[in-house]
């Protein structure tokens, strides 16, 4: 069977077999990946039209407890300059967001410990509060099921926890040994459980990634059913065991990003910084393989760039107004509003 047809079973049936997807994604030509795009980008028009969502995202804090191998907040970079926002601040970056027309506020968080149950739980309450025609997403890390429950009772509706990878060993290579697959998906089941729109996601081109484990990738998550899904490159950070590591392709990125769209034809699919700081047009080239989600940055300008999860990190503007209105201009160029 070529892959021509395996993609078009997909579309059929949402899923393959682990040894089809191992082979498509190990064998894959330019071909193939423009034929997975057109697709994709078929079923998004087909769902969204020429609409895309846009998420306000706001980094909270950069301090973090753990220590991942691939992550540039990790507790061992001593050379990052931490910070923390304060309630007031996060209300201020939401109302520039609101007058700006945003109606989703992605509030995003390294696993602070001062950032704790109580600390998110009110202010997840007062942004509820002060802005009841948005929606509230979370990016918090692996927290308690209790605490998963306090944030869906103040009034959160999504919340987004990357797999990461659907590999145990795979897994324990990319993070310290406290760390664990079976807890993250844990935390997983419990946020689907507790009634959020659930998010996973992976980065593609870790390092001891193959495509088995990419096609493992692609089984959890149509197993997992998930509302929204992100799909960005691995980009290395130089204050991490990975630094010198290659980043991730671009282009594989876009193949995955769209067999996800092909498995999930009405998740959400943002595109990420990520795809956009690897190529310069990254972000429209995400939107035209399945993408239906921009995330325009409303963190103060002058934390931004400390949020470094990797090298070089690109946002759009100097501020969130104009951030947002190069982010139009660009997404018009291609059909889009």
């Amino acid at each position: 069977m070529s892959n021509i047809d395996l993609i078009d079973r997909l579309a059929a049936d949402g899923v393959l077999a682990e040894e089809e997807f191992t082979e498509l994604l190990a064998t894959y030509t330019a071909a193939d990946r423009d034929y997975a795009a057109a697709l994709a980008y078929r079923i998004a028009r087909g769902q969204f039209g020429t609409q895309l969502h846009a998420w306000g995202v706001i980094d909270l804090t950069n301090h973090c407890s753990k220590d991942c191998f691939y992550c540039g907040l990790c507790r061992s970079n001593e050379a990052l300059e931490r910070y923390r926002l304060s309630t007031e601040d996060v209300l201020r970056c939401c109302a520039e967001g609101h007058d700006l027309g945003i109606r989703t506020f992605v509030l995003q968080a390294a696993e602070d410990p001062e950032f704790g149950d109580d600390v998110a739980d009110d202010l997840i309450w007062r942004v509820r509060k002060g802005f009841p025609d948005s929606a509230i997403a979370l990016s918090f890390g692996e927290r308690s099921r209790a605490a998963y429950q306090r944030y869906f009772d103040a009034g959160a509706d999504r919340y987004l926890l990357r797999h990461e990878t659907a590999d145990a060993e795979h897994f324990a290579q990319l993070h310290p040994r406290r760390s664990t697959l079976a807890n993250r998906i844990r935390c997983l089941e419990d946020l689907k459980s507790i009634g959020f729109e659930t998010g996973c996601g992976m980065m593609v081109g870790t390092p001891y990634q193959t495509p088995l484990r990419l096609a493992r990738d692609l089984l959890f998550i149509a197993d997992f059913d998930p509302a929204l899904v992100t799909v960005g490159p691995f980009l290395p950070s130089s204050s991490t065991k990975f630094t010198g590591s290659p980043a991730g392709s671009v282009e594989k990125t876009l193949f995955m990003l769209s067999l996800v769209r092909i498995i999930l034809p009405d998740a959400d699919l943002p595109v990420m910084t990520s795809i956009a700081t690897a190529h310069p047009r990254g972000r429209e080239m995400a939107v035209m393989a399945g993408a239906n989600v921009v995330l325009p940055n409303l963190t103060p300008p002058a934390d931004r760039a400390k949020y470094s999860l990797y090298d070089g990190r690109v946002t759009l503007g100097r501020d969130a107004a104009e951030g947002l209105t190069i982010l139009m201009k660009r997404m018009a160029a291609i059909g889009y509003t």
